[in-house]
């Protein structure tokens, strides 16, 4: 794994490459809101790869669509998507919670947008389960940016549920000392459990970062997104 550049999106958060094949792009504010519906939504996303986005009604579960051919399953309410068929860009948008994007030697890809509630429904593991169905043997991931723990206030009987779904210890304090869950330190527990490896993450927390949208911050409805294609 390592990084990648493209000169058609300059200002991406953050590129990744897995397996040689299989690219990941994040958005920031600098490349405009991937929530807005029309010419303009479908400029920016041509912009960071030119051919048609799977993105989904994101509804906080574990509902994973299969996607067979390009643009594919558009609007489905679900979290996460998988596919092997070629030309198909995979896609989730976010604002706090966690994309991750997934991909296997036989080029097997897959995306899943995994705030708490997702966690607890196991999302993650529905997701590398579908891969493992299409094909996948060995799955490799990457966390796109979220929020981090130094920001995430967080209920104790909410933290104990997501706890006792992924056996985990995940409490941590924000920079005041309240009590907060890290939700990267959960995807990846919840990757190990479904048997893939997390291999690399953005850094930057969304709600303290002046280049990320985010919700708990400003309650902002805008999106960055997070796509995987194979090139």
């Amino acid at each position: 794994m390592h990084g990648a550049s493209t000169q058609c999106a300059p200002r991406l958060t953050a590129e990744w490459t897995i397996f040689d094949t299989a690219k990941v792009a994040c958005t920031g504010w600098a490349n405009g809101d991937f929530a807005e519906p029309g010419r303009i939504g479908e400029v920016r996303r041509r912009k960071v790869v030119d051919r048609p986005w799977t993105t989904l009604e994101q509804v906080h579960g574990a509902r994973v669509v299969t996607v067979e051919h390009p643009g594919e399953c558009s609007g489905e309410p679900a979290d996460a998507a998988v596919s092997a068929a070629p030309g198909v860009a995979l896609a989730v948008l976010s604002a706090d919670c966690a994309p991750v994007a997934l991909a296997s030697p036989e080029g097997v890809i897959g995306v899943a947008h995994a705030g708490w509630r997702g966690l607890r429904a196991g999302v993650i593991e529905a997701t590398v389960q579908s891969m493992r169905r299409l094909g996948a043997t060995r799955v490799e991931a990457v966390l796109g940016p979220c929020i981090h723990p130094c920001c995430y206030t967080f209920g104790g009987g909410d933290l104990a549920q997501v706890e006792s779904r992924l056996g985990s210890p995940l409490a941590a304090t924000t920079r005041s000392g309240e009590l907060s869950l890290n939700l990267p330190a959960g995807v990846t527990v919840a990757l190990r459990a479904a048997g893939a490896t997390l291999l690399d993450m953005s850094r930057e927390c969304t709600a303290c970062s002046g280049d990320l949208w985010s919700w708990r911050s400003h309650q902002s409805k805008r999106r960055q997104a997070t796509v995987i294609w194979c090139a």
